[in-house]
Protein backbone atom coordinates (compact mmCIF):
# COMPACT_ATOMS: atom_id res chain seq x y z
CA UNK A 1 0.00 0.00 0.00
CA UNK A 2 1.45 3.25 -0.91
CA UNK A 3 0.74 6.50 1.44
CA UNK A 4 -1.47 9.62 0.71
CA UNK A 5 1.80 11.46 0.79
CA UNK A 6 3.84 9.44 -1.49
CA UNK A 7 1.10 9.10 -4.21
CA UNK A 8 0.71 12.96 -4.06
CA UNK A 9 4.24 12.95 -5.16
CA UNK A 10 4.25 10.81 -7.85
CA UNK A 11 1.16 11.99 -9.04
CA UNK A 12 2.85 16.01 -8.92
CA UNK A 13 5.70 14.03 -10.84
CA UNK A 14 4.03 12.51 -13.59
CA UNK A 15 2.25 15.69 -14.23
CA UNK A 16 5.55 17.69 -14.33
CA UNK A 17 6.64 14.59 -16.91
CA UNK A 18 3.19 15.33 -18.91
CA UNK A 19 3.64 18.99 -18.90
CA UNK A 20 7.28 18.90 -19.88
CA UNK A 21 6.50 16.84 -23.26
CA UNK A 22 3.59 18.61 -24.24
CA UNK A 23 6.19 21.58 -24.07
CA UNK A 24 9.13 20.21 -26.01
CA UNK A 25 9.87 22.13 -28.58
CA UNK A 26 10.95 19.18 -30.91
CA UNK A 27 7.84 17.73 -30.77
CA UNK A 28 5.98 18.23 -34.45
CA UNK A 29 2.53 19.50 -33.98
CA UNK A 30 -0.56 19.42 -36.22
CA UNK A 31 -2.14 22.53 -37.29
CA UNK A 32 -5.34 21.93 -35.48
CA UNK A 33 -3.34 21.24 -32.44
CA UNK A 34 -1.42 24.59 -32.72
CA UNK A 35 -4.15 26.72 -33.57
CA UNK A 36 -6.60 24.91 -30.15
CA UNK A 37 -3.16 25.91 -27.65
CA UNK A 38 -2.92 29.44 -29.47
CA UNK A 39 -6.20 30.31 -29.07
CA UNK A 40 -5.76 29.69 -24.95
CA UNK A 41 -2.43 31.30 -24.91
CA UNK A 42 -3.87 34.08 -27.06
CA UNK A 43 -7.09 34.88 -25.07
CA UNK A 44 -4.61 34.79 -21.86
CA UNK A 45 -1.89 37.19 -22.77
CA UNK A 46 -2.68 38.62 -26.51
CA UNK A 47 -6.56 39.79 -26.38
CA UNK A 48 -6.44 42.70 -23.83
CA UNK A 49 -4.58 44.91 -26.36
CA UNK A 50 -5.25 43.15 -29.93
CA UNK A 51 -8.96 41.96 -29.13
CA UNK A 52 -10.51 39.04 -29.17
CA UNK A 53 -11.63 39.87 -32.77
CA UNK A 54 -7.71 40.93 -34.03
CA UNK A 55 -8.80 43.91 -34.87
CA UNK A 56 -6.61 46.24 -32.55
CA UNK A 57 -7.85 49.92 -31.57
CA UNK A 58 -6.26 52.86 -31.80
CA UNK A 59 -2.35 52.36 -32.01
CA UNK A 60 -2.96 48.87 -31.25
CA UNK A 61 -2.22 46.88 -34.63
CA UNK A 62 -4.86 44.81 -35.94
CA UNK A 63 -2.93 41.31 -35.97
CA UNK A 64 -6.59 40.38 -38.70
CA UNK A 65 -5.45 40.91 -42.12
CA UNK A 66 -1.78 42.00 -41.10
CA UNK A 67 0.90 41.38 -43.48
CA UNK A 68 3.72 40.40 -40.86
CA UNK A 69 1.19 37.89 -39.56
CA UNK A 70 0.14 36.80 -42.71
CA UNK A 71 3.65 36.17 -44.62
CA UNK A 72 6.49 37.15 -42.20
CA UNK A 73 7.13 34.36 -39.49
CA UNK A 74 10.45 35.67 -39.04
CA UNK A 75 9.38 39.31 -38.21
CA UNK A 76 6.53 38.15 -35.85
CA UNK A 77 8.64 35.94 -34.01
CA UNK A 78 11.21 38.92 -33.09
CA UNK A 79 8.26 41.20 -32.39
CA UNK A 80 6.80 38.71 -30.15
CA UNK A 81 10.54 38.10 -28.65
CA UNK A 82 11.96 41.52 -28.12
CA UNK A 83 8.39 43.66 -28.91
CA UNK A 84 8.01 46.73 -30.70
CA UNK A 85 7.15 50.39 -30.37
CA UNK A 86 9.20 51.05 -27.99
CA UNK A 87 7.69 49.16 -25.15
CA UNK A 88 4.14 49.41 -26.23
CA UNK A 89 4.16 45.84 -27.75
CA UNK A 90 5.93 43.98 -24.90
CA UNK A 91 8.39 41.01 -25.29
CA UNK A 92 6.79 37.81 -24.63
CA UNK A 93 10.28 36.04 -24.17
CA UNK A 94 8.70 34.52 -20.80
CA UNK A 95 6.27 31.96 -22.76
CA UNK A 96 7.66 28.75 -24.34
CA UNK A 97 8.62 28.26 -27.41
CA UNK A 98 5.65 26.10 -27.72
CA UNK A 99 3.42 28.42 -26.18
CA UNK A 100 4.90 31.16 -29.10
CA UNK A 101 4.38 28.95 -31.56
CA UNK A 102 0.92 27.88 -30.83
CA UNK A 103 0.00 31.36 -30.96
CA UNK A 104 1.48 32.50 -34.15
CA UNK A 105 -0.03 29.15 -35.70
CA UNK A 106 -3.44 30.82 -34.28
CA UNK A 107 -3.13 34.69 -35.60
CA UNK A 108 -2.02 32.95 -38.88
CA UNK A 109 -5.39 30.57 -38.93
CA UNK A 110 -7.53 33.45 -37.66
CA UNK A 111 -10.21 35.74 -38.40
CA UNK A 112 -9.68 36.61 -42.12
CA UNK A 113 -5.74 35.25 -41.70
CA UNK A 114 -6.87 31.68 -42.96
CA UNK A 115 -3.38 31.11 -44.34
CA UNK A 116 -2.98 27.11 -43.19
CA UNK A 117 0.46 28.14 -42.67
CA UNK A 118 1.65 26.84 -38.88
CA UNK A 119 5.06 27.53 -36.49
CA UNK A 120 6.71 24.66 -35.01
CA UNK A 121 8.29 25.16 -31.60
CA UNK A 122 11.36 24.49 -33.06
CA UNK A 123 11.82 27.17 -35.10
CA UNK A 124 11.01 29.39 -32.00
CA UNK A 125 13.73 27.31 -30.34
CA UNK A 126 15.96 27.78 -33.31
CA UNK A 127 15.01 32.10 -33.11
CA UNK A 128 16.31 32.28 -29.29
CA UNK A 129 19.70 31.12 -30.05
Amino acid sequence: MVSHEDYTKWVEAKMKEAQAAADDPNKVWALADLVARGEKVYAANCAACHRPDGKGVGPIKALDGSEIVRNDPGRQLQILLNGAANGAMPAWKQLSDTELAAVMTYTKNSWSNATGKLVQPSEVAAARK
